[in-house]
């Protein structure tokens, strides 16, 4: 019963992730119940409980050092580049602000505006909040404790959770919908890839710790649902 369980909670995260919205123009899913978006807040809060105690420190510490022994400059600035996929302003105000004020023009339906005006409030609140809270420094710190929550000596306090990680799940999820909401298109490979990029490319430049990355999926996948029963309000 356990190993059937835990299928089903793997099977939900793989069709969630990759799902292109093909059953509709909305690109939105079927959302079945509340268990997945509890499934996101429980890991979200064990790795943020994990993290805060230091258990999982070694392997934060191990991985930050593995990447410093592969960093090359070429690939540095490459991954500099990728990283804009994640970038707040970009997401935000450049791509889905501008396609809902189109889809606005077109329609004249101000409820367009309703999934962003979620997304935008959502990882406000959480992002932000977080990161104050856990007064954690990035891996590129020289502190010999930075990998540590609640540092009072760090300069950089803002790595957990990491915001281009959320942002790149949230907002490339709801640039998806108003993409199909133009022109029914495949779309899939931007729902998935820019989150698994701005994944690798945070932890390659060193912003931000593994376990930041890991907390920022599951943030990022509880926020895309709660905007997503939103979208369900335009059909």
């Amino acid at each position: 019963m356990t190993v059937q369980r835990n299928r089903c909670i793997i099977q939900w995260f793989v069709t969630h992730a990759c799902d292109n919205g093909s059953s509709n123009l909305g690109g939105v899913n079927r959302i079945k119940g509340w268990w997945p978006d509890a499934v996101c807040v429980i890991a979200l809060g064990l790795v943020t409980l994990a993290a805060a105690k230091g258990w999982t420190a070694d392997v934060d510490l191990a991985v930050r050092d593995a990447v410093r022994a592969i960093q090359v400059t070429p690939i540095y600035w490459l991954a500099r580049g990728f990283n804009l996929l994640g970038q707040g302003i970009v997401l935000t105000w450049v791509l889905s602000f501008s396609l809902s004020v189109y889809l606005f023009w077109r329609t004249r339906n101000w409820k367009i505006f309703l999934p962003w005006a979620a997304a935008y409030a959502l990882t406000y609140v959480t992002i932000g909040p977080l990161k104050l809270w856990s007064d954690r420094d990035a891996p590129s710190s020289q502190l010999p404790n930075a990998v540590e929550f609640f540092n009072q000596q760090a300069a950089y306090t803002n790595s957990y959770p990491s915001g281009h990680v959320v942002n790149a799940i949230v907002w490339w999820g709801l640039i998806v919908w108003l993409v199909l909401k133009i022109r029914p298109v495949p779309v899939r490979l931007m729902r998935v890839a820019p989150p698994i990029i701005v994944f690798c490319t945070t932890i390659y430049l060193g912003f931000h710790w593994l376990t930041d990355n890991v907390a920022a999926v599951f943030l990022g996948l509880f926020l895309t649902r709660v905007v997503e029963r939103v979208q369900r309000i335009l059909g």
